[in-house]
């Protein structure tokens, strides 16, 4: 875990790290509508910066030109789910400029959260290293065979043809990435709660974890 400087959200938190095509990002928007809570899915953030980046050519180092540039509503618009977005965002969420840069963006959404109620927030490394102290923490995770044939689905949505073999070696290559790199490694968090969704549907998944949240009596159900 790196040494970044104690942080305590002043609102809850919900935080939910995981491996890529888990679920988690379904889940967090999931958990969000349930509690009246807003969500914000922190890898949409580094696909961003990965946008302006290679698209408006902004220079990675210069964090005040990306500052400028920033824009919750552009991230909404443009698409950051291509292919030569998501290899670049992988490759920069592991430089430690990119990540200084966006981890007081997610903080402060945390004590901001828009409802001013509280966040779901999503990503690798919310409760290890950015939101430490959130009230609840969940790691989602899937047989990487399952995770394949999701990622196979995605992609059929989208009108584009995928090979297996091919899908499962980026799986097993982005895993490896993540899991190993120097800084903020995807680690499961002593105290998060592990959910796999190999075998459960979108709906199961969300039961399952409200009725964790439910017990851990940390926070107050909103619209069950």
């Amino acid at each position: 875990m790196q040494n970044y400087k104690l942080f305590k959200n002043s609102k809850p938190v919900i935080a939910i790290d995981g491996t890529c095509i888990s679920g988690k990002g379904t889940l967090a928007k999931n958990i969000a509508h349930q509690l009246n809570f807003d969500h914000l899915d922190t890898g949409s953030l580094y696909r961003y910066l990965a946008y302006l980046i290679s698209e408006k050519k902004i220079d990675e180092k210069n964090t005040q030109e990306l500052k400028d540039n920033f824009d919750f509503d552009e991230i909404k618009k443009v698409d950051l789910r291509t292919e030569k977005i998501t290899k670049l965002s992988s490759v920069i969420a592991s430089k430690k400029i990119i990540r200084d840069f966006l981890i007081d963006i997610q903080r402060n959404f945390a004590d901001y959260p828009p409802s001013g109620i509280g966040s779901v927030i999503d990503g690798r490394d919310i409760g290890t290293v950015v939101i430490p102290l959130a009230e609840i923490k969940f790691f989602i995770d899937a047989n990487i065979y399952v995770r394949t044939k999701r990622r196979q689905h995605d992609l059929s949505e989208k009108g584009e043809v995928s090979e297996y073999n091919q899908v499962l070696k980026q799986i097993v290559e982005r895993d490896n990435r993540d899991k190993n790199r120097k800084l903020s490694p995807l680690l499961m968090h002593k105290d998060a709660l592990l959910i796999d969704t190999s075998e459960l549907s979108k709906i199961d998944t969300l039961k399952l974890a409200v009725k964790l949240i439910d017990r851990s009596g940390k926070l107050k159900l909103i619209n069950r």
